[in-house]
């Protein structure tokens, strides 16, 4: 069933891929010509090659106070927040409640800033599992660097597997229908093993596409960017839409079509 799940997740995407395009191209181009203002704004003049070379900022050409850094970084990291709360918000509708969305999808009405909202509740939770996981990792890493590694892959396993437990409850902010965490937790429970499998697929998918990437930097620094954002928009909709395929088949009570 997990494969079942990561099929109809691509499914959702590319059968409508036109929609899938209006409601996340419009949100990701503002917030590109929002970084593009920031760069400029703190004059990195040479930011955006370095960007797409995989580069790093020298430090003489950084003329900007440490805190312009500060408030820009916590800028940016709001602005990317809101534009992938955008995105998701106006996915889970449109495949739950079928509203469709023209060139740039409604903001007015729509539970963004719940969903942003909840969003940050449920990484609190995973980062403070994170805490006990690193402790986990650094005793099994003390032991041999194998066991290490292992411990690690288990770690990630099992915070995945609760991102996507909590995760649940992000579609019903979504539809104006709000579970409650402890609700989604519960709901997901029987269906823990499936989520497990889901999670060790799309890991396992990730590793492969990523040494691919790295290859295609190695040829082309150019290539392999934008590779790596399409890449990136298929991780952000594939994870929205098997969020959005538990909670309608777990909470719902819809079935799972192939």
């Amino acid at each position: 069933m997990s494969l079942q799940i990561i099929r109809h997740a691509f499914a959702m995407i590319f059968g409508n891929l036109g929609q899938a395009l209006r409601v996340s191209v419009g949100p990701y181009l503002l917030l590109i010509v929002f970084f593009y203002g920031a760069f400029k704004t703190l004059g990195i003049s040479a930011g955006l090659d370095l960007l797409a070379s995989g580069g790093r900022v020298p430090a003489d050409q950084v003329g900007f106070s440490g805190g312009a850094v500060i408030f820009s970084v916590l800028a940016l990291l709001i602005a990317t927040l809101f534009v992938a709360s955008w995105v998701a918000v106006s996915w889970h509708r449109f495949i739950l409640l079928e509203e469709y969305s023209g060139l740039l999808p409604a903001t007015a009405g729509r539970p963004i800033w719940p969903y942003i909202g909840r969003t940050l509740l449920c990484a609190l939770i995973i980062f403070m599992a994170a805490i006990g996981g690193l402790l986990i990792i650094l005793g099994a890493s003390a032991v041999s660097p194998i066991v290490g590694l292992i411990a690690e892959y288990v770690v990630t396993v099992v915070l995945s597997v609760i991102w996507f437990r909590i995760g649940v409850s992000l579609p019903s902010i979504a539809v104006g229908q709000p579970v409650a965490v402890r609700d989604a937790w519960s709901a997901t429970s029987p269906f823990s093993g499936v989520i497990v499998g889901i999670v060790m697929i799309i890991l396992v998918i990730s590793f492969v596409v990523n040494i691919a990437t790295q290859g295609l930097y190695d040829l082309s620094p150019m290539l392999g960017l934008v590779v790596n954002i399409f890449i990136q928009w298929v991780t952000l909709m594939v994870g929205v839409s098997v969020l959005t395929t538990l909670y309608g088949h777990l909470i719902e009570g819809r079935p799972l079509i192939d």
